[in-house]
Parts: structure tokens; sequence; C-alpha cells
């Protein structure tokens, strides 16, 4: 007697869950940057927004590839959203 096999439907993967992000203060942010670190803003979506310093000078790297001054703005200074990259 041939036996039936029961198909199963594949389970799901689990999804895996990104490490928790520390949001930080802009001075805390900037404390970093000093350090050598990028900084971005949860608020900007895409990654390749980022700050740095360059020369001494604080800049904001776009998805353009290309580095620009950063003027910083009261939002900038007021930011908790803060994370390092």
């Amino acid at each position: 007697m041939e036996q039936t096999q029961i198909s199963q439907s594949p389970l799901p993967k689990p999804k895996v869950l990104e490490p928790a992000v520390k949001e930080i203060n802009f001075y805390e942010a900037l404390k970093e940057v000093a350090g050598g670190k990028k900084i971005t803003k949860l608020e900007w979506k895409d990654k390749e927004y980022y700050g740095i310093l360059d020369d001494t000078r604080l800049r904001l790297h776009k998805p353009d590839g290309k580095l620009y001054d950063w003027l910083i703005s009261n939002a900038d200074l007021n930011g908790t959203d803060w994370v390092i990259l």
C-alpha cells in the first residue's frame, strides 16, 4: 500500500528585528561627529543624508554624493531624533 505524503504550507520566515536605535540630541550628536562618526536624523528617510566633520567644517552629505556646508537650523539644534550611522 502506498503512503500518501501530506504537503505542508511553508512556515513564514521569522522577521529579523533591527536593533533599537538610540536617539540623541544635537549636542550629543556633535560630540560623535567630532570623534569621526556620521550622524543623521530619523526624519531623513534617505540614509545618504548625513552630517560629518570635514576639514574642521560641519558638512552635509547628500544623495548626489557631494558635500555641502551645513547651515544649522533651530530644528537641528532642538532635534532629539539624531542617530549615529
